[in-house]
């Protein structure tokens, strides 16, 4: 069997290192929001109503952006997986994608038929 390709590789590990990131942001808002008020932010009247009004936010939406980075990590792993199988399907002449269809079209129709010839 092939190789993930090397694209989907780095993918792969550049979202789930993503997904962690924006997870914890999610998780623990508190300290993030310190941590960029503390390095961007002017030192301005300190507000407890604002801050949790950010770091209620921050959950929020990060939680949504967490997820959405998953969606796509794992969608790129399953792509990822199915590449050797896909580049095969495209090499496959007309006659030969006939048969495939053909054969599918009997497995469908007939689930147990399907089961009983891959049994030993």
């Amino acid at each position: 069997m092939r190789e993930i390709p090397i694209q989907y590789q780095i993918a792969c590990v550049i979202l789930t290192a993503l997904f962690i990131w924006s997870f914890s942001i999610a998780r623990e808002p508190r300290g993030w929001r310190r941590l960029f008020q503390s390095m961007f932010s002017k030192s301005e009247k300190f507000s407890v109503n604002k801050n949790k009004v950010i770091d209620e936010a921050l959950k929020k939406y990060g939680i949504v952006i967490a997820m959405i980075i998953l969606v796509a990590d794992v969608s790129c792993f399953v792509m990822g997986v199915t590449h050797p199988f896909r580049e095969r399907a495209k090499t496959l002449s007309k006659q030969e994608r006939d048969s495939m269809s053909e054969i599918n079209k009997i497995q469908g129709n007939n689930p147990e038929a399907a089961r009983r010839s891959a049994l030993p």
